[in-house]
């Protein structure tokens, strides 16, 4: 049976803009099941148009049930109630509920709470699909480095926590969720596309190095770009699924020494911006690896310093080796095989410590 009813209609319907004698038509229409899979596809783009805040969920329950018994109460026409399928049931619950939370929304947004989406909230989207999350907070003073399952770093700041599912990560996606602030060194996989979750913000990368601060205390998030390139867009997208799906970066994309701020009030993303060299950042972003004949040892003292990693070398089997070599969006594990492959050399890592076997240089 081909629809009578427009979309404006539908959408009117989920906003809560309906009349009486609109709510009965529609209540008719939905006992229809091609009508029923319509509606479905109009509620998703109606949600899509129309992202909805944390809110307090056994609140937010209890009104929608006293708002649909007093609904069904109301009803004069006891025999069409007694007929409706399930099915309608849940969705008239599923609209009504919808508007209970447009309600909420506006009293929510007068007390300009600006964290809309949690970190816990992200962490409880991967935890369901997963049987466990790996999660490291730095309690200390200092950055830490942390070292993902594709061999990618993260040099976390103090007061920050980054999250994944050791069981998904690396499958379809690489996916992070982050809170605070950390400095991203990526493996290149095209066909694998690695994303931050953080706040309100989605950053999607195939391997390069950048900066993401996202302290949910804040009304602003950043992304900072040393190499390479990556895109970034919000939840509330409408694109949103196309743009993770993809393994290639569209939309807004970010090139390096850019910075890009998002609103997360208005949750608008800023023009990006030339990043202003004299800015105190992350260390190792202002980092240049770039050697020209320099000393073995002095290249592994470099990284020791930067990475803040114990490096372990004999100096004395070192001591007539140079190397020269350019590094930008490496990873610290991709920069220490490199280094050995040129120096001949083999390498064992435990946690964040590097023991390097070499037998000398005979030049």
């Amino acid at each position: 049976m081909k629809t009578s009813l427009t979309k404006k209609i539908i959408f009117d319907y989920l906003d809560g803009k309906h009349s009486s004698i609109q709510f009965k038509i529609i209540e008719d229409w939905l006992k229809i099941d091609e009508n029923q899979e319509l509606f479905y596809q109009y509620l998703d783009e109606w949600e899509s148009q129309n992202p909805q805040y944390m809110i307090d969920t056994k609140h937010g329950f209890d009104k929608i049930r006293t708002r649909a018994s007093v609904i069904i109460e109301n009803k004069t026409n006891t025999e069409l109630a007694q007929k409706k399928s399930a099915k309608v049931s849940v969705l008239l619950l599923f609209s009504i509920a919808a508007s209970a939370m447009i309600v909420m929304f506006i009293s929510w947004t007068s007390f300009l709470n600006p964290t809309k989406i949690s970190y816990e909230n992200l962490v409880e989207n991967i935890r369901k699909d997963s049987s466990g999350i790996y999660e490291k907070e730095n309690l200390t003073a200092t950055p830490v480095m942390i070292f993902l399952p594709d061999e990618s770093t993260v040099i976390l700041q103090p007061s920050s926590k980054i999250s994944y599912s050791p069981k998904h990560f690396g499958k379809l996606r690489r996916e992070v969720v982050l809170s605070g602030e950390a400095f991203f060194e990526v493996q290149k996989n095209k066909n694998i596309p690695f994303f931050v979750y953080a706040n309100e913000l989605i950053t999607k990368v195939l391997g390069t190095s950048f900066v993401i601060k996202a302290n949910p205390k804040l009304k602003e998030s950043t992304v900072i770009v040393r190499s390479g390139k990556v895109e970034v867009f919000l939840q509330n997208d409408l694109h949103k699924q196309e743009k993770i799906n993809g393994n290639l970066l569209g939309g807004l994309v970010i090139n390096a020494n850019e910075k890009v701020t998002i609103n997360r009030i208005g949750l608008q993303i800023e023009k990006p911006q030339l990043e202003r060299q004299n800015q105190p950042e992350v260390t190792i972003q202002k980092i240049a690896f770039d050697f020209e004949n320099t000393s073995a040892i002095e290249v592994f003292e470099v990284l020791k310093n930067t990475y803040d990693v114990e490096i372990i070398f004999d100096q004395t089997k070192l001591a007539s080796c140079k190397l020269t070599a350019h590094f930008l969006d490496e990873s610290l594990l991709e920069k220490i095989k490199l280094i050995c492959i040129a120096l001949d050399a083999t390498y064992i890592q435990v946690d964040n410590k590097f023991v390097i076997k070499s037998n000398g240089c005979l030049y």
